[in-house]
């Protein structure tokens, strides 16, 4: 008896000093910092620090065999916030899968190759890529309040639309990258917003956390697609879901994006989502895009409906008078561009960042003159 008394004496005292050692360890963290210059607490929305991701791809050969997809500390894909952001000209894309390029390696991002393009025109820049798959403004709108209004970019591109439709709560998506207690992972994702020994515990298991993948979504062969053709009365049928509410909801979305950026100092770019299909001949394969079957219609529905969200995000620009680049409406319709019907290739990646890059640098110097060393292009080239 007189042994079990000392064994749970020691054990008390053991369990003791480890609670004084993290209040300890707690009270210095609070006081002096973060050592490691972790940039994320916790996560309201949880961004993936740290990551890097390498996706083995057998089977779709406009994509890189290899494919090496890496995360900063800030959950983002891009270089690291230098010590004095508030010195560069700092901008942030803001979108879901078509500006996260989850498959497209790093360098090969639309992103990264505009940022590549605007370097040669302003100094010092700093750009990076906070899409992510599956957002919607809904989760753009939490990225903001959460993360991007203390990072405090003086710019915030953002590409909607595709996450949107019919949507007037927050997508499947949205709700994934949301803390949820119900869960263990939630509970150490809300105990690490409120303890800064777990808030670094979680950030260096994500350091060390390297994941291998297998790309597995295939080759989109257009020419074995079946034939799907809508009358003129089908396809207004299938866009009905989609308009009244749906649409004033995402006018909403948009304009309180707007307002909380400028409320903040942060100036708004708004850009429309293009995609493959569309009421056209594919060039590169001669297949009519508008007769091929996706999701509750085929190409020519799915694009008029698209659209109506892309028609939305142009009235919010020219209403609050932001800035607007209508990729929609300038993107080729052309496969080679695309590994689906709506995410890029490296080519496409390579395109898009064309398109962008004319009008966003003229944009940026005539916001931001101070940071401009060379002056901005007139044009894109299509190849």
């Amino acid at each position: 008896m007189k042994t079990v008394k000392i064994w749970f004496s020691r054990l008390a005292l053991v369990g003791f000093g480890f609670l004084l050692a993290l209040l300890i360890l707690e009270a210095g963290l609070r006081l002096f910092g973060n050592p490691f210059g972790f940039r994320v607490k916790g996560d309201q929305i949880v961004l993936p620090v740290h990551r890097q991701y390498t996706i083995i791809n057998r089977t779709n050969p406009k994509l890189d065999s290899v494919i090496v997809h890496t995360k900063n500390s800030l959950g983002f894909r891009g270089p690291e916030p230098p010590p004095d952001l508030e010195n560069y000209l700092s901008v942030v894309a803001v979108g879901g899968s078509t500006t996260e390029s989850f498959n497209i390696s790093d360098g090969k991002t639309w992103v990264d190759v505009l940022t590549n393009d605007l370097a040669m025109n302003f100094d010092p820049l700093w750009v990076n890529n906070a899409g992510f798959v599956g957002h919607s403004t809904y989760g753009h709108m939490i990225l903001v309040q959460d993360y991007l209004v203390q990072l405090r970019p003086k710019v915030i591109v953002f590409l909607v639309g595709a996450n949107e439709l019919g949507l007037t709560d927050l997508g499947e998506y949205d709700r994934s990258a949301l803390v949820d207690r119900r869960t263990w992972k939630g509970v150490v994702r809300w105990g690490a917003l409120h303890s800064e020994v777990l808030a670094l515990g979680l950030n260096l298991t994500r350091y060390w956390q390297t994941r291998q993948l297998e790309y597995d979504r295939g080759y989109l062969d257009l020419a074995a697609l079946p034939v799907l053709r809508l009358s003129d009365e089908e396809v207004e049928a299938r866009l009905r879901p989609y308009q009244g509410e749906p649409l004033v909801a995402y006018q909403e979305r948009l304009e309180k994006l707007i307002d909380m950026t400028r409320a903040n100092g942060i100036e708004p770019v708004l850009m429309t989502q293009p995609a493959l299909y569309g009421d056209v001949i594919d060039p590169t394969t001669g297949v009519d895009l508008g007769t091929i079957p996706f999701r509750e219609g085929n190409g020519r529905s799915e694009w008029a409906t698209l659209e109506l969200y892309n028609d939305v995000t142009r009235q919010v620009a020219a209403a609050q008078n932001v800035f607007l680049i209508d990729l929609a409406h300038q993107m080729p319709k052309d496969s080679r561009y695309y590994r689906d019907v709506i995410h890029y290739t490296n080519e496409g990646s390579a395109l898009l960042a064309s398109l962008i890059y004319p009008p966003l640098c003229q944009f940026l110097a005539s916001k931001f003159p101070e940071y401009q060393i060379q002056p901005c292009p007139s044009g894109s080239t299509i190849p």
